[in-house]
C-alpha cells in the first residue's frame, strides 16, 4: 500500500468515525426528547383544590355587576401573579360585596398575561371556560390552585383537569384550548393595559384613571361621597 493511499484511508476512517459519533449523538438526543415527552404525558396532574360557591351579581362574560353603574372598575391581572392571588384571596370578595353587589360598580376583569407562557395559557383557558358560561368559576379555580410562576402548575393537562372539576364539557374545552383561538384576545389585554400605563399587576382603572390595590377602595369611596 502506497503512502498516499494509506493517508487517504486514515482520513476516510476518521470521517466515518466522526459520522458515527454524530449519528449516536442524534439518536441519544432523540431518545431524550422522546423520554421527556412521555414523562410529560404521564406526569401526575397533582392535587386540585375545589372552589366554594360564591354569589356573583350580574355576570356577563368577563364583567360583573350593573352595566349602567356610574363607576367602572377594570382589573388588570395575571393568573400567575402572587400579588394578584393575594388580592383575590384577601380583598376581592369584600370589594364585590361593598361595591359590585350594591349596583354602584361595574367590574371588568382584563387578563394582563405578562409573566410567561403559563400565564397566556391560563388566560386562554379562562376564555375557553367562558364559552361554557364559567369564566368566573374558572378564574377562582386558577387562583385557588396558584402555586408559583412558570412551575408547570398551569400545564395544559391541569388546565383541562380544572375544567373537568368544574363540570365543563371536557372535549369542547380541550378543543378550544388546543386551538389557541383566544390568543389574540390575551395579547389585546396586554396591549390595552400598556396603553393605559399598566406595568405591574394587579393594577386597576377607576373610570379610566389608573390606581393600585392600596388605593382602590378609597378611590371608589371618594367617588361615592363616603
Amino acid at each position: 500500500m502506497g503512502k498516499r493511499e494509506e493517508i487517504r484511508n486514515k482520513k476516510l476512517k476518521k470521517v466515518q468515525n466522526q459520522r458515527k459519533v454524530i449519528l449516536i449523538s442524534v439518536i441519544a438526543i432523540s431518545l431524550l426528547i422522546s423520554a421527556f415527552v412521555i414523562y410529560q404525558s404521564q406526569k401526575p396532574i397533582g392535587e386540585i383544590k375545589q372552589i366554594e360557591e360564591k354569589a356573583r351579581p350580574e355576570t356577563n362574560g368577563l364583567t360583573m355587576g350593573n352595566p349602567n353603574a356610574a363607576i367602572v372598575v377594570e382589573e388588570f391581572s395575571d393568573f400567575q401573579c402572587i400579588a394578584c392571588y393575594r388580592f383575590w384571596d384577601n380583598f376581592e370578595e369584600d370589594f364585590i360585596n361593598r361595591y359590585v353587589a350594591t349596583g354602584d360598580v361595574l367590574f371588568k376583569y382584563v387578563p394582563f398575561s405578562f409573566l410567561g407562557n403559563e400565564s397566556i395559557q391560563a388566560a386562554e383557558a379562562a376564555y375557553c371556560a367562558e364559552e361554557q358560561g364559567s369564566f368566573w368559576d374558572y378564574h377562582d379555580m386558577l387562583f385557588l390552585n396558584w402555586n408559583g410562576e412558570n412551575a408547570g402548575n398551569f400545564s395544559d393537562k391541569r388546565l383541562v383537569a380544572f375544567a373537568e372539576t368544574l363540570g365543563l364539557d371536557e372535549n369542547n374545552f380541550r378543543s378550544c384550548l388546543n386551538s389557541n383561538r383566544y390568543n389574540a384576545d390575551v395579547q389585546e389585554g396586554l396591549r390595552y393595559g400598556r396603553s393605559l400605563g399598566v406595568n405591574a399587576t394587579p393594577s386597576f382603572t377607576v373610570n379610566g384613571n389608573l390606581v393600585y390595590s392600596d388605593t382602590l377602595f378609597s378611590t371608589i369611596d371618594g367617588l361615592l361621597g363616603r
